[in-house]
């Protein structure tokens, strides 16, 4: 039987349910009004897991997965009076029922690409008012709620056992809570029940208080308890669920029923993508169609995910997702070509015993990472292949990984079986021209062709047979090796990080090449992530010159992360970092080598130089003389120094602030960041900055600059203002 960690508990605990058979379980569903992106789906496939495990015993599961479709209910408004979710709506042209619509649908469409088994039902809570209000009323009765202005706020210190899940209590849940400013609440840990609808809301419904709307966390209390009833088995969802939305249910659930609600709370931890956590804000959001869109099967992110435990953080790279495709395609391969032997193959005594050793390893804590290397065992061992081929289909039944396919859905057609005998036959005339015309023409088609000694198999081709890449690319800067540690080939390497935008990159390189002539230069071009014909450009660039690398980024990566690359493969001996938006306009070399070669403690050098105070506000008003910092439009260190310096810190997705804290990194080997205004060097509209709306700019800004205070905060010292006072 199934052993995992239950949340409320702290232990790994069997899982009984309340009635023999048969299990209730809910999971905390999507909101509405956007893609589910593939960190949610994550912690969907954990519970799919578990469901999985629990059939598999014979257990009868019933599934509740709740779809949020107003902006989780609350009054999360922007600017011009409406949620998220209206504002979808709006600026696409639909009513909020479409938007929730059509989301719910890519939803569902996703979680079958994944083979995610349907919940039993998909209660949306806009159907559920009435259980909610319901809910709410008996709180008030119940003196556990109170009414304050047309708002209902639950008391918290009516519930002794507050915190319980999170082990949020005392001084922690205070620092925990969202302390959004209410002077309504009694309490700064209450949360709301019914939010009263402000003047111009577009959503609302008519309640006995008023017209309002529901809280975030009641919706789903109410749906589970309607579903499930009063307690029930399982309640999954996210690590980030945990506090407040999973806290606040229980508090209102039991306060409600008198009782204990749910027996085990399971959560899965997040998953990063380039070692940071998801968020939209910082560039590194992939939804199922991504992967997609880059040839790879959903599937393939299945299988990532089982090499991970639910309860330990994943990082997602395309390397990770390549090695995983690998994986998956090869069990395909294998099955295919088992597909004789396993038709005629009847398990043993010895086989069912390898079966239920597997699902002793995946019962205990969810372990599938253990079950994955079982499988490989398996694969690698003497057994027959019928029975392998048995075991992987059996073991598939947990898994979810669709290894059925190979049997049901890649049928060859009967016009292909034809030109492969055809084929055959020439072969076996000696005809190889006329052969390989037809392989290739089959494998045009999807087909792959292996000949042995005694026959020749024709299978469609795997996923990674399928992509046919235009040029090799990287999905870290880790799969770089450095340069670092060669003498160097060059005076000066410029390094610049294309994000897209062609025309800049074309101009910004052709002042380079313009300027730079006269001198022993190298060009390093980091291709990161574009889609609008700035690799292509780069590409047909690089082979035209010897002096010109270009590293292709198969995604997006972080600006720190794409310029260290820039760093790493440099051999010029002073480095030139450059923005698209920068311009050379006349003989920036001379001016280098002669800035450095007059001062031997010169680490940094730039024309746009920044001081500041007192580490909060920098400002660009250093045109000539020693500086706090050096803008990122363009930097100029020597390589030589990077050995003590190090790379730049990846934590920095966005560039802003980047350059101050490699500034800093500089200045902290007490060596000089120098203003010079001789550095001939025209900027142009920073497009990158630009086309970012202003709540963008806001919370990447301040983002990065709370990450250099982390480090830099107490170290005033590194100003220049302070050594001359």
């Amino acid at each position: 039987m199934l052993k995992i960690l239950n949340t409320l508990s702290k232990t790994i605990e069997e899982i009984v349910p309340i009635n023999s058979g048969k299990i209730g379980m809910y999971t905390c569903g999507p909101t509405v009004y956007r893609y589910a992106h593939i960190g949610n789906m994550r912690t969907y496939m954990m519970a799919d897991f578990i469901r999985r495990l629990l059939e598999y015993r014979g257990h009868q599961v019933n599934h509740i997965k709740n779809i949020t479709d107003v902006g989780h209910m609350r009054q999360e408004l922007l600017e011009t009076g409406g949620d998220k979710m209206i504002l979808a709506a709006l600026s696409e042209g639909k009513t909020i029922g479409e938007i929730a619509q059509f989301y719910a649908q890519q939803f569902h469409e996703d979680e079958s690409l994944l083979n995610i088994l349907p919940a039993t039902q998909y209660p949306w809570a806009t159907d559920h008012i009435p259980e909610m209000l319901e809910m709410v009323k008996i709180l008030l009765q119940n003196e556990r709620a109170y009414l304050a202005e047309g708002n209902i706020y639950y008391d918290v210190g009516k519930f002794p056992d507050y915190g319980k899940l999170s082990r949020n209590v005392g001084g922690n849940l205070l620092e925990g809570v969202r302390m959004e400013t209410d002077p309504l609440k009694r309490d700064p840990r209450d949360f709301t029940l019914w939010k009263k609808a402000e003047p111009g809301r577009d959503v609302y419904w008519d309640s006995e208080w008023g017209p309002g709307f529901p809280g975030w966390h009641i919706e789903c209390s109410a749906m589970a308890g309607k579903y499930l009833h009063e307690k029930f088995d399982i309640h999954t969802g996210g690590i980030d669920n945990v506090f407040p939305h999973h806290e606040d249910e229980i508090a209102q659930s039991e306060a409600v029923y008198n009782d204990k609600h749910v027996n085990y709370w399971i959560h899965g931890q997040h998953l990063l993508a380039d070692g940071a956590k998801m968020a939209k804000s910082s560039g590194n959001v992939f939804m199922i169609r991504d992967l997609i869109e880059r040839g790879f099967s959903p599937l393939a992110f299945r299988y990532l995910c089982l090499t991970v435990r639910y309860r330990h953080r994943m990082n997602f790279t395309f390397s990770s997702l390549r090695a995983s495709q690998k994986a998956l395609d090869s069990l395909r391969i294998r099955l295919w070509n088992w597909q004789s032997e396993y038709e005629r193959f009847v398990p043993s005594a010895e086989t069912l015993q390898k079966q239920e050793a597997f699902m002793n390893i995946v019962e205990n804590d969810l372990d599938l990472p253990g079950g994955l290397a079982y499988l490989w065992k398996i694969i690698k061992s003497d057994s027959s292949n019928g029975e392998k081929a048995y075991l992987l289909l059996a073991f598939d039944c947990v898994l979810g990984l669709g290894l059925n396919e190979p049997f049901d859905d890649f049928k060859i057609p009967s016009p292909v079986t034809s030109q492969a005998k055809e084929r055959s036959n020439l072969r076996s005339l000696a005809s190889y021209q006329e052969s390989d015309e037809i392989r290739a023409s089959l494998s045009a088609e999807g087909y792959i062709i292996q000949d042995y000694q005694q026959d020749t198999i024709i299978r469609p081709k795997m996923y990674l047979e399928r992509i046919v890449e235009k040029w090799p690319s990287v999905s870290s800067g880790k799969e770089i090796d450095s340069r670092l540690n060669q003498p160097n080939a060059y005076d000066y390497t410029f390094i610049l990080n294309a994000y897209g935008y062609k025309d800049d990159i074309s101009r910004c390189l052709a002042a380079i090449e313009n300027q730079a002539q006269t001198s022993s230069f190298e060009i390093i071009a980091i291709d990161n992530g574009s889609t609008d014909g700035t690799g292509e450009y780069l590409e047909e660039l690089a082979c035209t010159r010897e002096n010109i690398t270009v590293v292709h980024c198969d995604h997006v990566l972080g600006d720190a992360a794409a310029k260290n690359i820039g760093i790493k493969l440099s051999t010029g001996k002073f480095i030139i970092i450059l923005d698209a938006s920068a311009e050379i306009t006349g003989d920036i070399c001379s001016i280098v080598s002669q800035s450095f070669a007059d001062n031997s403690n010169l680490g940094l050098l730039g024309p746009f130089g920044l001081k500041s105070d007192d580490m909060q506000h920098f400002h660009e008003e250093v045109e000539s003389g020693p500086a706090d910092a050096m803008q990122g439009y363009c930097m100029i260190f020597p390589r030589g120094i990077i050995e003590e310096t190090g790379l730049m810190r990846e934590c920095f997705r966005f560039y802003r602030n980047l350059d101050i804290d490699y500034s800093f990194q500089i200045k902290n080997l007490h060596m000089e960041v120098i203003a010079d205004g001789r550095i001939p060097i025209l900027r142009h509209e920073h497009r990158q900055w630009t086309e970012l709306d202003e709540n963008q700019r806001d919370e990447l800004s301040v983002k990065n600059f709370g990450r250099f205070l982390k480090k830099w905060g107490t170290r005033h010292d590194l100003l220049e203002v302070s050594s001359t006072h």
